[in-house]
């Protein structure tokens, strides 16, 4: 092994064993594309929320969302982290976690070595919404989006559903390594003082989901909503009306291929209907 060659081998040691918090590519990572907000009421009973991006558009968005909640009767909230695209911008993601933790509380905190102060979050005004409620995670959970999953679970009392988090809970640098550029965490966030990096926010109900299938379900589902991917159609029976009409459904109802099942929401909305059964007084 020459020079160089070793060298190489002692930097992707070095990458192997700070992972998830550095890489190294010839270019900076393209952002991200805009990922839209979305919201419905599923079954008359849960409300759910796609962030999508971090941004104000789509804040605007769930405050408006919220507000429409809060006068249904419904058994809780579903915020789904899915689409919501890796972000350093933390103070936007204080911000949503604002519309559901406390007034005044601790939410993150934002700490590293190359920091002089510590970048301390907080709950601004009061809370839109404070009952059940469940946020849908995965391993592309990550960054800012990893910190509102972590202190929605300490502020708010959530329930994770889905898969553990990336643990690139944390703010990247970039600097130029000869022709290639690194990407480093410069800072990690904390909620109540404990570190998410680097193994991630285990799920309270750990359900996984094809990739694949995954993600033609949250592309579709911007335009045929959620529900469909929710609730499965029950087979019809034979019963007394068929009987008397000398029918038979159940041969009738020709068989067809299941359709794609969202098996971390459809958990995280039977999770909703029980917190409420059990939270009710009496």
């Amino acid at each position: 092994i020459d020079e160089v060659g070793l060298s190489r081998a002692t930097l992707t040691g070095l990458l192997e064993r700070l992972a998830p918090g550095a890489s190294l590519g010839d270019e900076a990572p393209e952002a991200p594309a805009d990922s839209p907000f979305r919201s419905e009421i599923l079954d008359g009973r849960a409300g759910y929320l796609r962030l999508g991006s971090l941004n104000s558009e789509n804040i605007a968005q769930l405050d408006a969302a919220l507000r429409d909640f809060a006068e249904k009767n419904l058994h809780g909230v579903v915020r789904d982290l899915r689409a919501t695209p890796a972000s350093s911008d933390f103070a936007l993601a204080a911000q949503v976690a604002g519309r559901f933790c406390p007034a005044g509380a601790a939410l993150f905190t934002l700490t590293g070595p190359a920091k002089k102060d510590e970048g301390v979050f907080t709950a601004q005004g009061e809370p839109l919404y404070r009952g059940p409620l469940v946020v849908i995670i995965d391993e592309n959970t990550a960054e800012a989006a990893e910190a509102l999953a972590a202190t929605l679970r300490w502020n708010a009392k959530a329930m994770l559903v889905g898969t553990r988090s990336s643990g690139r809970c944390v703010e990247f640098s970039e600097v130029a390594v000869g022709d290639q550029r690194l990407r480093f965490a410069a800072a990690e966030a904390l909620v109540a003082g404990q570190a998410i990096y680097p193994r991630g926010l285990r799920p309270d109900i750990e359900v996984a989901q094809d990739p694949a299938e995954r993600d033609a379900i949250l592309a579709a589902a911007l335009k045929d909503g959620a529900a469909v991917y929710v609730f499965e159609k029950e087979r019809a029976r034979l019963n007394e009306a068929s009987l008397v009409a000398g029918t038979n459904p159940e041969l009738d109802d020709e068989p067809t291929e299941p359709g794609l099942i969202d098996r971390p929401l459809q958990r995280a909305v039977d999770l909703v209907t029980a917190i409420r059964v059990f939270r009710k007084p009496g």
